[in-house]
């Protein structure tokens, strides 16, 4: 019998169907034809407005055999037309094996069948987006005018932000650095250092975080020691990172700004989550303990107010909406369609 078995459970009807395949270079040439921060800031505004899907996220965790930390997150959302997923894998070993610690895949889906009809690589993507949303972040939280920027953290992400922040604060004149590694913080400062800044690799984290008006951690941290002395008064402090921040920085700030008050509530796995667990952050207007004073997305609709640059310090600590990364995605997807980019799969 030439037959399989599994041949006896085949429908006849259309089967998974075509998917265009998106490689990191026909996504970068894609990039170079929308604005992804502007797409950020609607979508963070849409979502305020209730005209999105975000549900939560499945979240698997392990150890490698290095003893590594090790994970991988699947992020679902919908927004207009644009249905997907975000999958994200990352090891806090791969740097030292030559790899980026985040990889993943970008999915998007046909809205009416379910099919999915791009998948994408999604690593550059995941730092575009999160770069943007710091830069919505920044805009919005009245730091705009910024003269000094510090990057803790030098790597994927410290450089996404550096690149993207260097060109969007018109004030910008002094950015400072530091990583663990300072081969990779000098890498980054030699690229910083053609656009006419003044760039200043520090020995020690604390140094170069209290020369910043807009400090942004982009480390490996899972643990918070960035404590409030550190800081520049009225500062702005963007914790992208899982760690970096003391529990007392986050309870002395005088704003507390976040992309999603459930995300933050469903995440003890990170400082500001496991404060809300415990009952010493609220949500807005709450009452009982220090209230989270804002969405991004409230923000920009004008439920929220900014307070501003204000003393002693700012924190905005965006979890990550795969609603965001999905809206990214379908823009990519237009655009290889309207270019021709990508490679047409069909399978079967």
């Amino acid at each position: 019998m030439s037959e399989q078995w599994y041949d006896q459970a085949d429908t006849g009807l259309a089967g998974a169907g075509r998917v265009t395949v998106l490689s990191r270079a026909d996504v970068r040439r894609c990039l170079a034809t929308i604005d992804p921060v502007e797409i950020v800031r609607r979508t963070l505004a849409r979502h305020d407005r209730g005209e999105s899907l975000l549900p939560a996220e499945a979240y698997l965790r392990w150890e490698n055999s290095r003893g590594a930390y090790t994970r991988s997150i699947g992020m679902p959302g919908a927004v207009g037309p644009h249905h997907g997923m975000k999958i994200i894998n990352a090891s806090v070993s791969n740097p030292a094996a030559g790899l980026e610690r985040a990889g993943g895949l970008g999915l998007c889906f046909d809205a009416e069948t379910a099919r999915v009809t791009s998948i994408m690589e999604a690593g550059l993507l995941s730092a575009v987006r999160t770069a943007a949303v710091s830069a919505v972040g920044v805009d919005v939280t009245g730091f705009g005018g910024a003269g000094s920027l510090a990057i803790v953290g030098c790597g994927a992400q410290g450089r996404m932000h550096a690149a993207l922040l260097s060109r969007r604060l018109p004030a910008l004149r002094a950015v400072s650095l530091h990583d663990r590694d300072p081969a990779v913080a000098h890498r980054l400062a030699d690229l910083l250092s053609r656009d006419d800044l003044e760039v200043t690799v520090h020995d020690k984290a604390r140094d170069a975080v209290g020369a910043g008006e807009i400090a942004v951690f982009t480390t490996t941290a899972d643990e918070g020691y960035v404590t409030p002395d550190w800081t520049r008064p009225g500062a702005l402090l963007v914790n992208v990172s899982l760690g970096d921040l003391a529990d007392e920085t986050f309870l002395d700030a005088a704003a507390l700004y976040v992309d999603d008050l459930d995300l933050v509530a469903d995440n003890p796995r990170r400082p500001l989550g496991r404060l809300m667990r415990d009952g010493l952050v609220t949500r807005p207007s709450d009452g009982t303990a220090k209230p989270i004073d804002a969405t991004l997305g409230g923000l920009l609709t004008g439920r929220y107010r900014s307070r501003g640059t204000a003393r002693p310090h700012v924190v905005l600590n965006p979890f990550g909406m795969g609603v965001l990364d999905v809206a990214l995605y379908g823009a990519i997807a237009s655009q290889a369609r309207h270019l021709g980019f990508g490679s047409l799969v069909d399978l079967g």
